[in-house]
């Protein structure tokens, strides 16, 4: 509470645009006093609060920084309810959640932040128009303020990512390509300068560059996912044989096959593998990896809140599991068997007795996902 009083009076005298020789003379101080306040270093005697309430126009309460703290505890309380939704799936509630959070503090980043980040992914408009077209103008108007108001870093970048993604919306790739340009290299991350600052301490650094390794592995798993998904010049075997190589990356990371969050990311290889094989007409191994994907699905759906890493690569890094995103309330298996029954491969296999098994096997499993609050 000390820092703030000196920042309220700060403020106050900013916002009454005076200066400190002024405070000084009408509080019947010392120019140096007022300055030690506003830094922080001494606190206003108790019974200048009341003239000062009085010369500013506000209360005691702001002045002593009760309302600040009262804010402040009510943000955050916004901030972990939010976080809470969003690892359930829960993705209405939390749009209407952070669209309360945002009317009732509109000036605190945290905050427009996420409110930022809702209007972009609106839960509403899944099957388009999406949120970021439905949006747009009030999106374009507060990436714009924070970029000529904040000073965080990170919800600057937030705002550059969104405005460029409307900038291509509106098909103005040059402005896109241009605000791309202002973000660091790949190279130039919190991780990786935090790597720099550890460089005396031989513990931090590894911890840090194990926690780094995670991260780029996920990176990399995403990308090499994606291109062999997607990459229509190639057919179905070299899809398997591509999708198997990101399969091998996982495995090469976590030796000790303590995949934690990476159930997940094998669960949706193993289904695409499995797809493949049905797409050439292999159905052997797609039952191999049906039962793989499913296995690894409810390996996820059980974790525990917290878990820490003991393979060799990422050693001691830790995952909360409350502290993850997802935008369905169902656990992994619900939604591989709702998805399954939606797609055209489906077709050639729901009456095997194979794929029967596997889905006796695994609907006991079904189920909303876990709440790590409760």
């Amino acid at each position: 509470m000390n820092l703030y009083i000196g920042e309220n009076i700060k403020r106050l005298r900013k916002l009454k645009n005076i200066t400190q020789e002024t405070l000084a003379e009408r509080m019947h101080v010392s120019i140096a006093a007022v300055s030690k306040w506003e830094r922080g270093e001494t606190l206003p005697d108790i019974s200048m609060v009341i003239p000062l309430a009085s010369y500013f126009g506000v209360s005691t309460d702001e002045i002593l920084g009760l309302d600040h703290a009262k804010n402040e505890e009510a943000i955050l309380k916004y901030i972990s309810e939010s976080e809470r939704l969003a690892s359930i799936g829960k993705s209405h509630e939390r749009f209407n959640l952070l669209k309360k959070a945002y009317a009732e503090f509109p000036n605190d980043w945290r905050i427009v932040d996420l409110y930022m980040w809702q209007l972009q992914y609106d839960p509403n408009f899944v099957e388009g128009p999406f949120g970021n077209e439905v949006h747009k103008d009030e999106l374009y108007a507060l990436c714009e303020r924070v970029l000529d108001e904040c000073t965080v870093d990170k919800v600057r970048y937030s705002a550059l990512s969104i405005i460029g993604g409307l900038y291509n919306l509106d098909g103005e790739r040059d402005k896109a390509i241009e605000t791309a340009k202002r973000f660091p290299q790949y190279w130039m991350t919190e991780g990786e300068e935090l790597e720099g600052c550890y460089m005396d301490d031989n513990a931090e650094w590894l911890k840090q560059v194990r926690r780094n390794i995670w991260d780029l592995s996920m990176k990399l798993h995403v990308k090499l996912r994606n291109t062999a998904h997607h990459d229509n010049t190639i057919d179905s075997h070299k899809t398997i044989k591509y999708l198997k190589k990101d399969v091998s990356l996982i495995k090469m990371i976590f030796d000790d096959d303590d995949y934690g969050f990476y159930h997940h990311e094998l669960s949706v290889l193993y289904m695409w593998i499995a797809n493949r094989y049905v797409m050439v007409g292999d159905l052997d191994s797609a039952f191999e990896y049906y039962e793989l994907s499913f296995y690894h699905a409810k390996e996820y759906d059980e974790l525990p809140k917290l878990i820490t890493h003991t393979s060799f690569f990422v050693k001691d890094v830790t995952l909360d599991m409350s502290k993850t995103n997802t935008d369905i309330e169902d656990n992994v298996v619900t939604h591989h068997i709702s998805d399954l029954h939606s797609w055209g491969v489906w077709e050639a296999v729901k009456d095997t007795p194979q794929m029967k098994a596997i889905i006796d096997k695994y609907e006991p499993f079904t189920g909303k996902k876990k709440d790590y609050s409760v």
